[in-house]
């Protein structure tokens, strides 16, 4: 049975009800409330409060909780039991920009137009703020870092409307949960999403790409071509283990993805979809630089003896821990700025794996099954522009088909016998 009072950190402190106050039949768990106060006792007087609310139906069904209250009551109840820890950690970084504008608001009295301003709001200049700015240590060419002060400053079409997603989300649960009659997000129109073009280099800055890389040290080298040649996300990549190798087949068994969160570290999970489980083959070039790289490690490992951390990763750090999967973007961006190459991260390698196959002629199952993408369909979506442009070739094939065939029967009739 839950605790009555649970403190959840500093100040936080967790309200559940007695089981008798379940309002919802198909509830889990009694209704919880998250509280912030200075001590256990001013706790107390908090949950004898939400006790009373729960007795006249206030709390439960009329929604006179803050948006503040109900996204702790939300993330207790159904986020924290069906979101993956990346989503929630990514949900409670774009809520702190609605707690400041919204937070305070209760829930049944925020109308569309509240939606529509704070949107207006997010679009202006100067409200973009990086977090990461201050551990971003690489720097851009001068080339094409004059277009970056205008970027910082303005939050994409497409992070807008990412906004507008998580709180259609939260107020559709509160609907379902009969906590406000409708939802107010879904009464405005979403904000437009932006189509962005990937950036992926074309075959001559692609050749350029794998001649530098080739005085890169051996990990890079890993952790590029394993990236171009499989089409794999960047935490399959890190989540590889020996144990998923095939030397000998030469093949690579994907099944589980690093990840990494500040509360956390570096961890595994699953991968991202049922379908992402998947054996990919890689190129006979590969398979020997990985045999290259295998037999450096182990020399580490004898030289570090019992200071090597036996974690069987193929991505390690010095010691043999789980490298973390930032250290691709680092190293990347660190190799771009120094060979003054053209602007790409890690999961260009991905789209550029998608678009060599597509335009080589690979089938789009083929493709889908490589990339790791549950159905063919999203594959499709992805890289329409580039089926797009095949379908066009398939004219000048046909054009070139028709002439020959047409060329072939008039050659075979003028030199036919009379």
């Amino acid at each position: 049975m839950p605790k009555r009072i649970e403190k959840r950190g500093k100040n936080s402190y967790r309200l559940t009800a007695p089981p008798s106050y379940k309002y919802d039949p198909a509830a889990k768990t009694p209704p919880q409330k998250t509280v912030k106060v200075n001590s256990y006792r001013e706790s107390e007087r908090e949950y004898s409060l939400f006790l009373a609310d729960l007795q006249k139906g206030v709390f439960a069904t009329s929604g006179k909780m803050t948006l503040n209250e109900y996204f702790d009551y939300w993330l207790d109840n159904y986020a924290n039991c069906h979101h993956a820890l990346k989503t929630l950690s990514f949900n409670k970084g774009l809520f702190k920009r609605i707690s400041q504008a919204l937070g305070q608001k209760r829930l049944d009295q925020i109308k569309p137009n509240h939606l529509l301003s704070f949107y207006s709001n997010l679009s202006e200049k100067g409200v973009r703020q990086d977090p990461n700015a201050g551990r971003r240590k690489a720097k851009l060419p001068s080339s094409y870092e004059g277009n970056n002060s205008a970027r910082e400053a303005l939050l994409s079409p497409n992070t807008i409307r990412k906004y507008h997603v998580l709180l259609h989300s939260l107020l559709e649960k509160a609907v379902q949960w009969q906590l406000i009659p409708f939802n107010p997000a879904g009464r405005v129109d979403p904000p437009k999403g932006q189509h962005t073009v990937k950036a992926i280099y074309d075959e001559e800055t692609t050749g350029n790409f794998l001649l530098l890389l080739e005085s890169e040290e051996l990990k890079h080298r890993v952790m590029a071509l394993l990236s171009l040649s499989t089409g794999m996300r960047r935490g399959e990549l890190f989540g590889l283990e020996w144990k998923h190798v095939d030397l000998e087949a030469g093949t690579i068994h994907i099944e589980q993805a690093a990840q990494y969160l500040p509360e956390k570290g570096v961890f595994t999970k699953s991968t991202k979809t049922d379908g992402s489980n998947r054996i990919v083959t890689v190129p006979e070039s590969i398979i020997t630089l990985l045999l290259q790289y295998k037999e450096e490690q182990s020399q580490k490992q004898l030289q570090l003896v019992n200071r090597w951390q036996d974690s069987d990763r193929i991505l390690t750090t010095w010691d043999g821990a789980p490298a973390h999967p930032d250290s691709i973007n680092t190293w990347l961006k660190n190799f771009i700025a120094k060979h003054k190459l053209p602007p790409i991260t890690p999961h260009s390698f991905r789209h550029m794996t998608a678009t060599y196959l597509i335009t080589s002629g690979t089938d789009i199952r083929t493709v889908a099954g490589k990339l790791g993408h549950s159905n063919s369909t999203t594959t499709q979506i992805v890289y329409s522009h580039l089926l797009k442009s095949a379908e066009r070739e398939t004219a000048d094939k046909m054009e070139t088909f028709l002439q020959q065939t047409t060329k072939k029967a008039k050659l075979k009739q003028e030199t036919k016998p009379q």
